[in-house]
């Protein structure tokens, strides 16, 4: 990901005090369709929410505290062994082993349970992988540390919307949404514009499996 990129995209005025970011995972679902187009499962969030209101979105939420203390069975430590490999740049890393796997378990888990509560869908967790770190600049009202899966589900994995959060869900390829955003008929937050067109620059899935697994994490400026 291009750090120089996502700081070149326009963004509204920051004036709002310091608040400190708070740790979050989202998962982008995507899939190419049959006639090679790559497509991802996003969320329109309510109008009332106090947080993204009206955006397009992935999936995804804030970690919260039984997210640290969840053990994955020790046939997900493998996975775990490649995300803290992945997040090892980010603040995830660390240079005890031990805290760089509680870490990147902690960070798994709210993105499997995230994707659960909001569209009924059990990942497994090897379909994750780690993607970015985008953290929200200072002078925005809320800032999130967030760390972003890609997840390429085969196709009898169904999601639904299930969540209050949104008031409907469904795939989309990347460059209508885009399209959309352009013409003004949908909102896409900055991060989630940035992460489209990054993904869109991939072409394939295997393409996009293909890339460097360590993540570098972004700070808006």
């Amino acid at each position: 990901m291009d750090e120089k990129k996502f700081n070149s995209m326009p963004r509204p005025e920051l004036t709002h005090p310091y608040v400190a970011s708070q740790q979050a995972a989202s998962v982008i679902m995507v899939r190419q369709a049959l006639g090679g187009e790559l497509e991802v499962y996003v969320q329109h969030r309510a109008t009332t929410m106090d947080f993204a209101a009206g955006a397009v979105v992935f999936p995804g939420g804030r970690t919260d505290a039984q997210d640290a203390v969840f053990t994955f069975e020790d046939a997900v430590h493998p996975v775990l062994l490649e995300h803290a490999h992945g997040w090892q740049r980010t603040s995830l890393g660390s240079d005890n082993r031990d805290t760089a796997l509680t870490n990147s378990s902690m960070m798994l888990r709210t993105g499997l349970r995230e994707v659960e509560e909001e569209t009924g869908v059990g990942l497994p967790p090897h379909l994750l992988r780690p993607w970015g770190n985008l953290i929200t600049p200072v002078g925005y009202p809320k800032r999130f540390d967030t760390f972003f899966f890609l997840a390429t589900p085969d196709d009898n994995v169904l999601p639904e919307n299930i969540t209050t959060e949104a008031v409907h869900a469904d795939w989309h390829s990347i460059v209508s949404l885009l399209d959309d955003a352009e013409q003004g008929r949908i909102a896409l937050m900055r991060p989630t514009k940035f992460l489209l067109l990054d993904i869109l620059e991939q072409k394939t899935i295997d393409d996009l499996l293909g890339r460097d697994p360590v993540v570098q994490p972004i700070r808006g400026i």
